[in-house]
Formats: structure tokens, sequence, C-alpha cells
């Protein structure tokens, strides 16, 4: 007879998925995307931020979240960013957003939403510049130049 007993942490794999995602993308091999897995990287790895946030939060703020979903739906502490906000009051009762490492954690956030809640953008162009002159929304996080340093604030 086995018995086992184990705790598995999601924030955890994903973490480790998001620098694996990394690491591919920095293979020089033409059917590697380094622009896909490093958006691939940055998304996942918020995943594991919100996953540790969850954590944290239901170690030491269990009341509040055993009522998660309607606590941080309305009101001063909105979503995930809510929660970090929520998070940093019990400790010490302000949270500088103008500075990093929120400003990254914020910008990953919007990226987030904006590939998730995915709206179609249309460009055109007619230029002799091999490089298009619009940005995506996503753009701040397409190289893994670009991601290292923002999984680095993340982490």
């Amino acid at each position: 007879m086995w018995e086992r007993r184990t705790s598995v942490y999601s924030y955890e794999i994903l973490w480790r998925a998001a620098h694996s995602a990394l690491q591919m993308a920095e293979i020089q091999d033409s059917r590697v995307r380094p622009d896909h897995l490093s958006i691939h990287s940055t998304l996942t790895g918020f995943l594991a931020f919100e996953g540790f946030v969850n954590l944290v939060g239901a170690q030491i703020a269990p009341n509040i979240w055993s009522q998660e979903r309607d606590f941080f739906s309305r009101g001063q502490f909105r979503g995930i960013l809510g929660k970090v906000d929520y998070l940093f009051t019990l400790f010490s009762g302000t949270l500088d957003k103008g500075i990093e490492p929120y400003q990254t954690v914020r910008r990953i956030k919007q990226t987030r939403d904006h590939l998730a809640h995915n709206r179609v953008h249309s460009y055109g162009e007619i230029t002799e510049d091999k490089n298009p002159s619009f940005r995506t929304k996503w753009d701040d996080f397409d190289t893994p130049e670009k991601v290292l340093p923002a999984l680095q604030r993340l982490k």
C-alpha cells in the first residue's frame, strides 16, 4: 500500500514553462518564431505571477480569498492588480505604482488583456521601408531581449 502526500504549485510549473519558451526563442532555426515564443513566455510568466499572488493571498488573508471572486470583482481592489494592491496594504499600507517593478507588471497585464480580449487591428501602408511603421499591442514583449528583463521584474 502506498500513501503519498504532495502539493503541486501551478505557478512553479508555469514559471518554468515561461523560461523554457524563452530559451526556445533563442534557437537559431527558420522554424522557430522568437516573437511567438516571446509572447508565450510573457503570458505564461504572468499566469505564474497570478498563481503566486493567489497562493500568498490564500495564506495571509484566507477570509478575503475565500470570497475572492466577490471581493476582487468590484470596489477598490479589482482584478489581479487590485489583489497586489490589497496584499501590499497588509504589509506597508501604500504601493508606489509609478515605479518598477509595478510598471512592468501593469504593462504585461495590459498586453495580456489586449491579447485575451482580442480585437482586429487593421493597418495599411505603402512604403519602401522593410519595417512597418505601425506598432502592435504586444511589441513591448516580442523578443527574448525584451521579455527576460520583464520576467525578472515580474519575479
